[in-house]
């Protein structure tokens, strides 16, 4: 049994005196990391409307835009109404141009009365565009305003 524990004394020793023995390393420089600011978009979404065009009396049609105040989902809503000129449509196209610069359109073949077309929306201002095709093969900007957040 003692024979056991010198050997394990001597192990020990050795060992202790194999770490230090060696020369200490010295610490290697690390690179420094700088952060590069990435250069913000150059291009903001054209948030600014354009004035909407004339539509004839008898091929003036109804359309509401709105805009959900619940801040975990804030669609957009074009409500087709309806409206004289609503025999003549044969298309609503509305385009969202969202404050973070995601463009999104959805179109409507021959819409019914009270047709209603859903756009993703941010929390903050957003730009609803809405054209309206006709039979006679005109189409005109009825719609372009900005909707905010409440």
């Amino acid at each position: 049994m003692k024979k056991i524990l010198a050997l394990l004394i001597l192990c020990g020793a050795l060992l202790l005196i194999a770490g230090c023995t060696n020369q200490p390393v010295p610490p290697t420089e690390t690179p420094t990391l700088t952060a590069t600011p990435t250069a913000e978009p150059t291009t903001r979404p054209d948030l600014k409307p354009e004035p909407t065009d004339v539509v004839p009396p008898i091929q003036q049609v109804a359309i509401q835009v709105t805009k959900n105040t619940v801040s975990i989902d804030p669609w957009v809503s074009v409500l087709f109404a309806g409206g004289s000129g609503q025999p003549y449509v044969t298309e609503i196209n509305a385009t969202i141009i969202r404050f973070d610069g995601i463009t999104e359109t959805k179109s409507v073949s021959y819409p019914p009365m009270n047709t209603n077309i859903m756009l993703n929306g941010t929390t903050h201002t957003d730009r609803v565009i809405v054209d309206v095709s006709y039979t006679d093969g005109h189409t005109y900007t009825v719609k372009d305003e900005l909707v905010g957040f409440q």
